[in-house]
């Protein structure tokens, strides 16, 4: 028996529902929308993902929701695309590399200044680590919403309004929090980007980006190219959605997008947060259990989603997770997990962790046999 505990990376199956939309899809036309007469069932498609994602993260209008091939891509356009020579911009120390590393490039060739707002060991952020580091400026904060490392929740709200008191742009990375913790835009965030291969539960390759409707106006397209409409000009169109995606979309991975989302409605986001809040608390509860095991983050399954990484003392974390595999047939991550800067703020860089994650096909007994496995150790 295999043990998938990698949800934080992608889910690995899709709903039987979405899959059988997915089949009934192949066996049809596939043409671009606005393109042709039958290319209008793509443009449906791509409303009807749009509503359902706009309607989960509280988006008002359902055309500021735009698709892209994922998290990576998105928090690319959105960066490049607000900010300007001189900015100053703020992230923290446990940001994924998807932001990290454009915010860098940004700062290596002179366009931004950067500063990292320092988190605990634990994740955790003080909010007033934010006023304390706006400067004259200063015009972004961009924030992860979890910590895919340490699973923390950082406190997005409160660091979102004061980044407004200063008339500062923010960016949600919600790659780690999309279908497992409730969140409306509208209220807090500027711009939200997600992650369509994991708590959304939808095909791998697509996800996308939210914005406000002032900052459909100020972001600039930082990839341009053909629309199907407005062909006569060589300027990106100015009305949303075509401003923001250019090129052939990604239509089946839309396609799941949709159909995954309308279930996690139906569902109710708070419901799957309470799930995975019982798999987490149950997990932690049992590594602490463990002498040799060092649970990394904290230890309070109401402030986490459902990741957790730990170290094994006198164990290599790769060793770790080949011996779970070999042994077990547990499926885990080890390594930096894309996120350097967590592992500094965690004390775990440069060796890593064995990170363990849950999701929608988790279960009690899976919970328990990860524990016994890792006791055997």
């Amino acid at each position: 028996m295999t043990i998938y505990a990698n949800y934080a990376a992608t889910t690995p199956a899709l709903s039987p529902a979405v899959s059988g939309e997915l089949r009934e899809y192949l066996g049809g036309t596939h043409l671009n929308a606005g393109r042709n007469f039958e290319g209008l069932e793509t443009g449906a498609i791509a409303l009807r993902a749009r509503r359902a994602v706009g309607k989960l993260f509280g988006v008002a209008d359902p055309l500021r929701v735009l698709f892209s091939s994922g998290a990576t891509q998105s928090l690319n356009m959105v960066i490049n695309g607000l900010v300007r020579p001189g900015d100053h911009v703020l992230a923290t120390g446990v940001e994924h590399n998807a932001t990290a590393r454009p915010l860098d490039l940004l700062r290596k060739s002179g366009v931004i200044e950067l500063d990292w707002l320092r988190c605990r060991p634990d994740g955790s952020l003080d909010p007033g680590t934010v006023r304390n580091a706006i400067r004259k400026n200063t015009k972004l904060l961009v924030m992860t919403h979890a910590s895919n490392v340490l699973g923390t929740i950082l406190p997005v709200t409160e660091c979102f309004r004061i980044a407004h008191e200063y008339g500062v742009l923010t960016i949600l990375d919600m790659a780690q929090t999309g279908g497992v913790l409730p969140f409306i835009m509208e209220d807090y965030a500027d711009v939200i980007v997600f992650a369509g291969h994991k708590g959304l539960g939808a095909l791998a390759g697509g996800g996308g980006f939210a914005v406000g409707e002032s900052i459909a106006e100020r972001m600039r397209p930082w990839i341009s190219g053909g629309t199907g409409s407005v062909s006569h000009s060589l300027d990106m169109p100015e009305f949303m959605p075509d401003r923001f995606e250019p090129g052939t979309q990604n239509t089946i991975g839309i396609l799941s997008l949709a159909a995954s989302v309308e279930e996690i409605l139906s569902a109710g986001v708070e419901k799957i947060r309470e799930r995975e809040r019982g798999h987490t608390a149950r997990f932690i509860a049992g590594l602490r259990e463990i002498k040799k095991i060092h649970v990394c983050g904290t230890l309070d399954p109401d402030r986490c989603v459902s990741v957790v990484s730990v170290e094994v003392r006198g164990y290599d974390a790769g060793e770790v997770s080949r011996l779970l595999f070999e042994n077990h047939g547990i499926i885990t991550r080890s390594g930096l997990h894309c996120s350097p800067l967590a592992h500094k703020t965690a004390g775990t860089f440069p060796g890593g962790t064995v990170r363990f994650s849950f999701g929608s096909g988790t279960t009690e007994a899976e919970i328990e046999a990860i524990l016994e496995a890792l006791d055997s150790l």
